[in-house]
């Protein structure tokens, strides 16, 4: 089941995400859940809205095979973008990502990225 609002006033556009997965493997004996939640705030400016400054939170928490309790991965991102051109496109953004309670022995368990990325896109 998965819910995504989205709400445009002038220049500021809010998105959301709000999912509920729930399932098993063919191995499995019982279901597992798994929630995630997406807020993500944008507002475009200039005459043609070329150039925006975005900020986003992500959090995704449910059950893991072979793990008791439930995990989670938190997510936020600010950044900024600018259409060159309709087709071109140059962004950057400062990302933090942490994943929580994993047990010590997961790989994952204090995994966390923090930096920055420039991106360019092009469209076709």
């Amino acid at each position: 089941m998965q819910l995504n609002p989205f709400v445009k006033v002038g220049g500021l556009e809010f998105f959301g995400v709000a999912e509920k997965a729930k399932g098993k493997a063919a191995t499995e004996t019982s279901q597992r859940t798994w929630n995630q939640y997406v807020g993500e705030v944008t507002y475009r400016f200039l005459a043609d809205e070329r150039v925006f400054v975005a900020g986003r939170y992500n959090t995704a928490k449910g059950e893991l095979v072979g793990i008791t309790n439930k995990v989670s991965v938190d997510r936020y991102n600010l950044g900024a973008g600018w259409f060159l051109t309709p087709n071109v496109m140059l962004k950057g953004e400062w990302v933090n990502q942490k994943y929580n309670d994993f047990p010590t022995t997961d790989i994952r368990s204090g995994g966390k990225f923090k930096g920055y990325m420039i991106e360019g896109v092009v469209a076709f």
